[in-house]
């Protein structure tokens, strides 16, 4: 036998009620996540525009490109992208795709996040519990639907968890491979997964072996992509990567990016992460007592614990300082690659510490508080914090960036060319050729930007007259119009966006400009 530890009957099988319970409850939590999320349906960031722009010209046959033509790698998930013009090549609408699949893809990763938390805490009762507590995570509800690639990331970074865990390591990396096509920080797994093995493995010959076949396989399955990103646009990473990150590991660096993360993390999940501190300092602490919950596993417990955490830990570890490391801001979606591990070893942690206490007839009551603990933090934040927002947001969307790309798609030329820093809504609506100063329509714009300039300085000091010479300029500041004392520039129109981020009301004003060229 290679593996000290093999998945094969569940305890599940020994208790038909609780399969029933399972059967059961499970499409209730997965129906209750889907109509909540349903509610902000209408909710599209300028980056999911990005995605049908580029969704657009793949259907129509003008490549991997933003501007029809001009082939660019400005997409984060170049399979997002392919699944959205999949959508199109069917007839749908690629809107409507886009928002349709990503909440599909959402649905099924709670589902994959009941069979994670179960092969981690091997208790359908507390695996329960966990699936309930982490279907209210409020920026787990604020991305489903919104047409972004976070929730088929968060489906396929669990995926690659279950099937490593039950040690079908095969079917793990090629989940893992489908991942960094989605996410490109997801090639950190693939150490981890063959660590796992080597671990997890009696005949170390043999896992060195395996390990080397899950290298071939992974490669195998995104070396092409990478070669042909590389042929084609000149680089294998996306340039929304070439312009985002860059590693500083120095304190100062360091600091403000750990801020953001620590924030941004403990926001809505600030209970879980004490819980997984608390409870882990617990069980190193009494890890010479630690007993199974299933007799039969007695003599491996130390080692079930240790393999159980090892891979998910050290992904929290792992990805929680490749984001620290960068010198930009980490959003809330890229941390949802690490959310659902957060809140699965939490559990898994404490219920394993209460039985080392002399508590432990009480090992159940704490865990349904502590689901309803986790569930009330992340109620109060979406609640008070994120659906306001983005309701908000929305309206700006629909009330400005919107209605200026369709004034441009009916007020100027066919031919005609614009530069603006949020291309998304704007490029998708117009259908006009966009210079991008944020560099993912337009990588000329990167050295600017890496030297620290941002996308509106770079119009507002006409610096992007060295790369192109555009019709129409749209600019974005916090006054109407302040650069209509420009004698090159005419001020055509002007929208008001009130609120441009959840924790951020001041209103911006996007300005429309004619360049009179000379």
């Amino acid at each position: 036998m290679c593996c000290a530890i093999r998945r094969g009957a569940h305890p599940l099988n020994d208790f038909p009620w609780l399969r029933r319970l399972i059967i059961v409850a499970l499409p209730v939590i997965v129906a209750f996540f889907y109509m909540t999320a349903s509610r902000h349906f209408s909710y599209t960031p300028d980056g999911t525009y990005i995605y049908l722009q580029f969704a657009k010209n793949v259907v129509r046959g003008a490549g991997i490109a933003f501007n029809a033509g001009e082939p660019t790698y400005g997409v984060t998930s170049p399979l997002w992208l392919f699944v959205i013009a999949l959508g199109g090549k069917l007839g749908l609408d690629l809107y409507m795709a886009a928002k349709a699949m990503d909440l599909v893809f959402a649905s099924l990763g709670l589902v994959a996040f009941f069979f994670v938390a179960y092969e981690v805490i091997r208790n359908g009762v507390v695996a329960l519990c966990a699936t309930v507590a982490f279907s209210v995570d409020a920026w787990y509800l604020r991305w489903a639907g919104s047409g972004m690639e976070t929730s088929l990331s968060v489906l396929l970074v669990l995926l690659t968890f279950l099937f490593c865990l039950r040690n079908e390591y095969f079917l793990s990396i090629v989940f893992a491979a489908l991942l960094t096509l989605v996410r490109l920080e997801a090639i950190l797994m693939v150490g981890l997964i063959i660590l796992d093995a080597y671990i997890n493995s009696q005949n170390k010959r043999r896992a060195l072996k395996l390990g080397t076949a899950l290298l071939v396989v992974y490669s195998a399955l995104i070396v092409p992509w990478f070669l042909y990103a590389r042929m084609t646009f000149g680089s294998a990473v996306p340039t929304a990567a070439m312009g985002n990150i860059g590693f500083k590991f120095t304190i100062d660096a360091m600091a403000p990016t750990f801020t953001n993360v620590l924030e941004t993390i403990v926001a809505p999940n600030g209970v879980a992460i004490a819980v997984l501190i608390v409870a882990g300092i617990v069980l190193l602490m009494k890890r010479k007592d630690l007993v199974s919950l299933d007799p039969s596993e007695e003599s491996t417990e130390k080692f079930f614990i240790f393999r159980q955490s090892l891979i998910g830990v050290g992904w929290i570890a792992l990805i929680s300082l490749f984001y620290i490391s960068m010198k930009t801001g980490v959003v809330s979606r890229y941390l949802l690659l690490v959310t659902p591990f957060i809140v699965i070893y939490a559990f898994l942690f404490l219920m394993r510490a209460i039985l080392l206490l002399p508590w432990r007839r009480f090992a159940y009551a704490a865990v349904f508080v502590f689901a309803a603990l986790v569930m009330l933090q992340n109620q109060v934040f979406y609640r008070s914090i994120v659906l306001p927002g983005i309701e908000a947001f929305e309206v700006g969307m629909e009330g400005c960036l919107i209605p200026i790309g369709k004034w441009l798609a009916e007020n100027t030329p066919a031919g005609s060319s614009v530069v603006v820093g949020d291309i998304g809504a704007i490029g998708y609506h117009s259908d006009r050729r966009v210079f991008d100063t944020a560099g993912l329509a337009s990588p000329v714009f990167l050295p600017l930007l890496h030297r620290g300039f941002e996308p509106y300085d770079i119009i507002e000091k006409k610096m992007y007259r060295t790369y192109c010479e555009p019709d129409f300029v749209i600019d974005r500041s916090e006054q109407p119009e302040r650069l209509k004392n420009d004698p090159e520039l005419l001020p055509l129109a002007t929208r008001p966006f009130y609120y441009t981020g959840l924790s951020n009301s001041k209103i911006i004003f996007y300005t429309i400009y004619k360049v009179n060229k000379l």
